[in-house]
């Protein structure tokens, strides 16, 4: 009897050992479904970005942004917000001066300067290059520092190198400047940047400090 009652009860601890590593292991793929399910949703988040419309404008200048089809739109610049909105920008300094200017931060995207597709700005390799851009910012972006340094290589190192958020944040800054002072002169909000706009009238002394100020 003693026997059968020993035996019972190495049984039962057996089997509440197995309840319990079965517990813990459905627990364990419970976390990891669920992290698998954030991982994908996260993906189905960027895979859903936005695109400007023909009719879209800068939220900064308030200028064209040109879509993705346009030989331009591949500087196109786009901020989420806090709250999920989409702000469009036709060149990257315009993004950073909504930031600077509404004292917000926004999620800032790109585009592949190969691909066209949206790349996060902070994960983009960046390149300072003698291109016309829509603001004459001369920025390109690439998803990876090797195709940044096969468009310098194509461009010369003379006309591109490779350059950093904090350099587009300083020329970006110094026009937000200008522009303030501006309006404080009654001259407008969009002055300043539709004379540098691609497709309007530049001088040779509007070039020059362009030039000066992406340096």
């Amino acid at each position: 009897m003693k026997k059968w009652l020993v035996v019972i009860i190495c049984m039962s601890f057996i089997f509440t050992v197995g309840c319990g590593n079965n517990n813990e292991n459905d627990t364990t793929e419970s976390e990891t479904t669920e992290k698998v399910n954030e991982e994908t949703k996260m993906t189905e988040v960027d895979s859903e970005m936005k695109e400007p419309s023909e009719e879209t404008k800068c939220a900064y200048c308030e200028m064209m942004v040109y879509p993705k089809d346009h030989d331009m739109g591949v500087f196109s610049a786009q901020g989420i917000t806090s709250e999920g909105n989409s702000l469009f920008f036709d060149d990257i300094g315009c993004m950073l001066n909504q930031e600077r200017m509404d004292k917000i931060t926004l999620e800032k995207y790109v585009r592949d300067y190969n691909t066209d597709e949206w790349i996060k700005l902070e994960e983009a390799t960046i390149v300072k290059a003698e291109i016309k851009t829509p603001m004459n910012y001369g920025y390109a972006f690439f998803s990876t520092k090797e195709e940044g340094q096969t468009f310098i290589d194509d461009l010369g190192s003379e006309k591109a190198s490779f350059s950093t958020i904090n350099d587009i944040d300083e020329v970006a800054s110094h026009r937000h400047m200008k522009k303030m002072e501006k309006m404080k002169d009654g001259e407008g909000m969009g002055h300043d940047d539709k004379e540098n706009h691609e497709g309007h009238d530049m001088s040779d002394e509007d070039n020059e400090e362009d030039n000066h100020d992406s340096h």
